[in-house]
């Protein structure tokens, strides 16, 4: 059972207890930290004196502006019955032992004088449509979804409370833009939001609210007494309203009797906490410890888990993304496989990142990974500043073992040799100065030197694996030898050095060889090109060919489909061939059409049955069977659909002045076609008939088919069909100009 859930023992039988998002994701803390990290975030030190750092209150939200960033009636209800308003929540119940009636007027007045605070109330907006799929989309990439429950609800998630009766778009767009300004407990960090991505994200959470919420005007009186009242109830021991926050004045923490008062499970003149018996044990032996100081090991993992650091990132066996939110870690490079969609662990992160990088990390929320869609977070200092030194102390390898080259052998350029494309090549994967050789963007080389410590760049280096198991860096000198003996006498140690002095130089390091590359254009002469790489649209699986009159074609061999069709040049193909050929090919022709994904073939049951959606890159019912060639190199395609085999065959036409086209011809040679298949020839906002066998598509195709076709309508489009009984042709005619 998660610490942060379980049955309350008081405040009815529903109320949830006090979530806490890094405890839901570390279930193996002791008892002693589980208890620091309740102590902190229920603010227990607000209201008692503590010499433990470790037991510093959580600030609350500061109020100053509350009036302007939340809607009065909402403060009203969270007032009155917090747990019942947002299940889950840190905030106790201050006005628990008070009678019900005396309760709600308590509540009405605070909420009337916190509404008087930051200026006018919040005015609804209703959310645009546009902005709600955007802020969708934004919302479970950049990193939300971290501790928020997804749109599918997960319940080891961060309460997010009634939103909709909370805010307004634009209260909950500013709040979203520098939520440190409002919570500087960084528990809601800031994601580095632009003021578009906030104003989206804010319209996703508010979705649903379809009407300005029951108009709250302040009432003067009321508000003079919610004041008086705010001292009374102590809200000023954790909450701001322009000024600093009151010092403790109860019992000190050392001195509690945890069978009494806040953890005595009864009720009484103190806060209430629906503390599940599992917390409340957690707090007791928490307090029972004072007399051992947290450890530097231990303040780690508490500032790790209050922050909820461990939502993203490992240490150790600590964290780590849950296998129920791993699909939102999402990357801008599938080539760097998990390394280019997980936020890197932090085991011995101490000796691997300099302080004043680490510290800008976490103070700042500074990053290098341009391919993660998870944004690094900015915590701010007052949260995170002691953890550069702690992580500094924690973490420390051994002297490495190298050899550092001296400037008459001048280290500088022989780095720069080292990093280019006709020795270590670090630039087929790397970025230099945010300029690529490749399509694969793995970390700047610019960054190296700010970022790390010299010894750990020398130990990764020698063996990237031990630090990295997943990495796709390689290792340039297996078994202690360099793959390239004739630079500095072959010595790793050198090797490694004059990389480092060479990246050291900064911006007067001069750019690695093979960073600046010539485009390679593959050019079709007498006979047919076929290349099988990734092409637009298609993928890995896709197969390129090149025909001489000039008229070319990209063929899916997951679908069986035609990909897209071009005339002029055939491709440049220095996506496919550098870099570890993880890019695609670039189509160079200028009136390129494209045909739609799914399917080729498909059994209808009836003429309005809708086409399969199957987006698969090897579709159901269908299996690719290869090709042969013709005295040109030209290919014919065999491929089974269901039991049926189909030759797929596409001859280039030329003839005086016109521009060239295909004839494509389908055949089934063994057996004939099963009932009811249809061929999927075009789809287009845009197909005229012209006559039942000629149609305009768009406004570059013209087909001509065999047998008659059938357009029908199809989601805002127009679908082109053609009803397959036996062999057939079908004409392709590229009418734009190239």
């Amino acid at each position: 059972m998660l610490l942060a859930f379980g049955l309350a023992s008081l405040h009815g039988a529903g109320a949830a207890p006090p979530f806490v998002g890094g405890l839901a994701r570390h279930e193996k803390a002791s008892p002693k930290i589980s208890g620091a990290v309740l102590i902190n975030e229920l603010g227990c030190v607000a209201c008692h004196a503590s010499s433990r750092a470790e037991f510093a209150a959580k600030a609350g939200p500061d109020l100053s502006t509350a009036g302007a960033r939340v809607m009065g009636g909402h403060l009203q209800r969270f007032i009155e019955q917090p747990s019942a308003a947002k299940p889950g929540t840190t905030m106790p119940d201050v006005l628990g032992h008070l009678p019900a009636a005396e309760r709600a007027s308590t509540a009405n007045a605070l909420a009337h004088f916190l509404a008087t605070l930051g200026g006018t109330s919040p005015t609804f907006t209703r959310p645009a449509g546009e902005a709600v799929e955007r802020g969708r989309k934004l919302y479970h990439s950049v990193g939300c979804a971290a501790c928020h429950s997804p749109e599918t609800l997960l319940p080891d998630s961060v309460p997010l409370g009634p939103l909709a009766e909370k805010y307004s778009v634009a209260s909950l767009t500013k709040f979203l833009e520098d939520p440190l300004a409002v919570r500087p407990s960084g528990r809601m960090p800031d994601l580095k939001l632009d003021h578009f991505e906030a104003v989206d994200i804010a319209s996703y959470l508010l979705r649903d609210q379809s009407a300005p919420a029951r108009a709250f005007a302040p009432d003067p009186q009321l508000a003079a007494r919610g004041k008086a009242l705010f001292t009374q109830h102590r809200c000023d021991a954790c909450h701001t309203v322009g000024s600093s926050r009151v010092t403790p004045k109860l019992v000190a923490l050392d001195k509690v009797r945890p069978e009494r008062g806040c953890l005595s499970g009864q009720s009484g003149a103190w806060p209430q906490y629906p503390l599940s018996d599992r917390q409340r044990a957690a707090v007791r032996a928490s307090l029972a410890a004072q007399s051992e100081p947290a450890s530097v090991a231990e303040n780690v993992e508490l500032t790790l888990t209050r922050l909820n650091c461990i939502a993203c990132h490992t240490r150790g066996e600590l964290g780590g993304v849950p296998a129920n939110r791993n699909a939102h870690f999402t990357g801008k490079d599938e080539n760097l496989g998990d390394q280019g969609r997980i936020p890197p662990p932090l085991t011995g992160v101490g000796a691997k990142l300099k302080r004043d990088w680490f510290r800008d990390v976490v103070v700042n929320g500074a990053s290098v990974r341009p391919y993660l869609n998870t944004r690094m977070p900015k915590f701010g200092a007052a949260n995170t500043e002691p953890l550069a030194d702690w992580f500094k102390q924690l973490d420390t390898l051994s002297k490495a073992e190298f050899t550092r080259v001296r400037q008459p052998e001048k280290p500088h350029e022989v780095g720069r040799e080292l990093a280019g494309s006709k020795a270590f090549n670090c630039i087929a994967c790397h970025t230099f100065r945010e300029k690529s050789a490749s399509p694969i963007r793995a970390l700047d080389l610019m960054t190296m030197t700010e970022r790390l410590e010299e010894n750990w760049f020398h130990h990764y280096l020698a063996n990237p694996t031990r630090f990295s198991p997943i990495t796709i860096m390689p290792s340039f000198w297996p078994d202690g030898k360099s793959l390239l003996p004739d630079i500095l006498g072959g010595d790793p140690g050198k090797q490694r050095d004059a990389l480092w002095q060479y990246l050291a130089r900064g911006p007067e390091a001069g750019e690695p060889r093979g960073l600046v590359l010539e485009p390679l254009f593959v050019a079709v002469t007498n006979e047919a090109i076929i290349i099988r790489r990734a092409f637009p649209g298609i993928g890995k699986r896709g197969i390129g060919v090149g025909y001489p009159t000039g008229i070319h074609l990209s063929f899916d061999a997951g679908q069986m489909r035609l990909g897209s069709m071009w005339s002029g040049g055939f491709i440049e193909a220095s996506g496919i061939w550098r870099g570890q050929g993880a890019g695609q090919a670039h189509l160079l022709g200028k009136d390129t059409v494209s045909f739609p994904a799914g399917p080729a073939f498909a059994v209808l049951e009836l003429p309005a049955t809708a086409w399969p959606t199957n987006m698969a890159k090897q579709a159901e019912g269908l299996a690719f069977k290869g090709y042969s060639l013709d005295a040109q190199q030209r290919p014919i395609f065999r491929y089974e659909f269901g039991e049926t085999l189909v030759e797929d065959a596409f001859l280039d036409l030329k003839r005086g002045d016109a521009k060239p086209h295909f004839v494509r011809s389908l055949k089934f040679p063994q057996r004939p076609p099963p009932p009811r298949l249809h061929f999927r020839v075009a789809v287009d906002k845009v197909i005229e008939a012209r006559g039942d066998q000629e149609f305009a598509v768009g406004k570059g195709l013209l087909v001509r088919l065999s047998t008659p076709g059938v357009v029908r309508e199809v989601d805002g489009a127009k679908e082109l069909l053609l009803p397959v009984r036996g062999a057939f042709t079908v004409e392709y005619h590229l009418t734009a100009k190239p």
